[in-house]
């Protein structure tokens, strides 16, 4: 079991802890104060001399005033709750300046640097993305993947956004069945390059444009009522480092088939599940211990509520979020 899906961590956490997430990759980077404060955080660390291009990822315990009580980067609950029980050896200890209610004073935050906000577009739809590896029993069928890398058979969870234009764009005026729905390449290609991976043992490498081989995606409009739309989308995608088959190091060869439903009334999507299911082989530097040769992964798309803070939390590959808007350029 993971650190933060272990019941006593979380307990801990929540009850002693004020838990935050953030990206360290935009954390070392960002000139602004949010920055400042992570650097000077991280700094008393052992990752203080990695600098903007080098890692600090990694779980720290902090103070408010940015003092450093704990830090570890490590996925067994065992060892993490050490590393909790520790931080807050080092809190009580503390005098009262430093941690009494009020004693440290928060300024009013200062301008964001621009470049490191990712906000959600308006009026954008949400879609959770879960990543699983599956296997094959004695009759062929699929079920739940095994492999040694610890919590390698757990689902990965990322987010896809479609902005306004894009899904209003497959809801047709007048619609009939077997209308065709044209989808943008845009979307398929984000599709394909940030949301094909194998992000189940880490952080993996996205596809580049040359590395699509294919990537078809087709809506169709299935039944029409006075109050509904329904549509099927399917796609076929190819992806992989070299179109040579001999010198390719990792690829996904796979399908989708999906479900859209439009409310009439209101113009919006009450419901978008799509699955893809297909052969995947290969890792990347930070996804390493792959399972051997082509092997089953699962990916399903779920439309999201898109109403509480962590459904907003941006993709993963939209660091640069107009890179990730823009995926066919």
């Amino acid at each position: 079991m993971l650190t933060f899906a272990d019941p006593e961590i979380i307990k801990l956490a929540s009850e002693k802890f004020v838990p935050v997430a953030l990206d360290d990759w935009y954390q070392r980077r960002r000139k602004d104060a949010e920055g400042a404060f992570f650097r000077k955080v991280s700094d008393q660390g052992p990752r203080k001399s990695s600098g903007e291009n080098g890692t600090r990822q990694g779980i720290y315990v902090f103070t408010a005033s940015g003092k450093l009580l704990a830090f570890r980067n490590h996925q067994d609950p065992d060892v993490m709750r050490t590393v909790f029980r520790q931080a807050l050896t080092a809190w009580n200890k503390l005098p009262s300046s430093e941690k009494d209610p009020g004693a440290v004073k928060i300024p009013d935050p200062a301008k964001v640097d621009s470049g490191f906000e990712r906000k959600l577009p308006k009026d954008a739809v949400i879609l959770n993305v879960f990543t699983r590896i599956l296997d094959k029993d004695a009759k062929g069928d699929y079920s739940h993947g095994t492999c040694e890398f610890t919590g390698g058979d757990r689902a990965a969870h990322d987010r896809l956004w479609l902005t306004a234009d894009e899904w209003k764009g497959l809801i047709p005026k007048n619609p009939k069945v077997g209308d065709q729905v044209s989808v943008p390449e845009r979307v398929a290609m984000r599709i394909a390059r940030f949301h094909l991976i194998d992000n189940t043992r880490g952080e993996p490498p996205h596809w580049e444009i040359n590395q699509v081989r294919k990537a078809k995606l087709a809506v169709e409009v299935t039944r029409v009522t006075e109050q509904k739309i329904e549509l099927k989308i399917v796609g076929d995608f190819l992806l992989a480092t070299s179109a040579d088959a001999k010198k390719v190091d990792r690829g996904f060869d796979l399908n989708l088939l999906g479900t859209i439903i439009v409310d009439r009334a209101k113009q919006r999507i009450e419901r978008f599940d799509m699955v893809g299911l297909g052969d995947h082989w290969g890792a990347g530097p930070y996804t390493r211990q792959a399972r051997p040769g082509r092997m089953p992964l699962g990916v399903a798309f779920e439309l999201s509520p898109g109403d509480t803070p962590s459904d907003q939390v941006p993709p993963q590959g939209a660091r640069s979020l107009q890179l990730y808007l823009r995926a066919e350029r």
